[in-house]
């Protein structure tokens, strides 16, 4: 529950949003993923990542006024992991429209919000593990999911969100995305994910509810040592 730091990454947000935008981007994706491993039994493999990219980052190529901002949860191994494909990534670079947040670094520490603030539209591309599409949600930026491995499974499906904010696919994904734009409808998460508190007010209610764990579970810890029940 990050929502009292959204703030502080409001001003690097901006800066990179403009960088983006003085290359020529009109509208900006932030796009997450959760990693992969060669082993397709688990999960989708990099054969599912390589997609997810290849379908990014072409249109990054092919559409001068999309910009794009990837944050990986493992940007050291995303070339390795994207094999062929991580010869796009480099051409999408070397158009000013395409940003990497964490390149080079094992694991990704900065906030998926940070990324998100930066752009129209967030992008989650595992349901298995979306709490970056929540936060991003959170911080009031309009946020999908891409669901390719079929975990239909959770309060997207049964509430009828999909073809909403759950799409199998990139090209329905696509198709709802452009029809976003045109009609300027906003998209969120956050409908069913919870009602939005005001910023820090996750944070401030976490922390009390811990503090109330604690409280009582050091109080079963007294009684058990003093004997008493």
């Amino acid at each position: 529950p990050g929502d009292h730091f959204f703030p502080l990454l409001k001003k690097q947000a901006d800066q990179l949003r403009l960088q983006l935008k003085n290359k020529g981007a009109e509208k900006i994706i932030a796009f997450f993923d959760e990693n992969s491993i060669e082993d397709t039994r688990w999960r989708g493999g990099h054969i599912t990542t390589q997609g997810n990219y290849l379908f990014l980052l072409e249109k990054v190529l092919n559409e001068p006024w999309l910009g794009l901002i990837l944050k990986p949860k493992a940007p050291k191994s995303l070339p390795e992991r994207l094999g062929p494909v991580a010869k796009l990534l480099t051409r999408a670079q070397a158009t000013g429209r395409c940003h990497v947040y964490g390149e080079g670094m094992r694991v990704n520490p900065f906030p998926p919000a940070g990324a998100a603030l930066s752009a129209d539209i967030a992008i989650h591309a595992h349901m298995y593990a979306s709490t970056a599409g929540l936060e991003s949600a959170l911080a009031g930026v309009p946020t999908l999911l891409l669901d390719r491995e079929g975990w239909n499974v959770g309060r997207f499906y049964t509430n009828g969100l999909e073809g909403k904010v759950v799409f199998k696919d990139w090209t329905s994904l696509w198709e709802a995305l452009s029809d976003h734009w045109k009609k300027e409808k906003h998209i969120t998460i956050l409908n069913v994910a919870g009602p939005r508190e005001s910023e820090g007010q996750v944070y401030d209610k976490t922390v009390s509810l811990l503090n109330i764990l604690f409280c009582h579970i050091s109080s079963l810890t007294l009684k058990k040592f003093s004997g008493s029940t």
